[in-house]
């Protein structure tokens, strides 16, 4: 008996269908679509499908800017 009140206590949230970060999303869509139309949709399917890409290649240029700053240094106080 006393689990059952205890699993009770953990889980408040277990009656919403939804999350309220999805429902805000959700919200913020229609809300760019009512202003800006469907190059706004468009413009999140692009985003959403080449952020993977966009992520690797910022990353990388962060690496080769981290390497060239060190040899920069490097050099320049030997």
């Amino acid at each position: 008996m006393r689990s059952i009140v205890k699993n009770r206590k953990q889980r408040p949230t277990i009656y919403l269908p939804i999350s309220i970060k999805l429902v805000v999303k959700i919200v913020l869509v229609v809300l760019g679509f009512c202003v800006w139309g469907t190059g706004f949709i468009w413009a999140l399917v692009g985003l959403y499908l080449f952020f993977p890409i966009l992520r690797a290649i910022l990353s990388v240029l962060v690496g080769f800017g981290a390497i060239i700053l060190f040899l920069f240094i490097l050099l320049t106080f030997l």
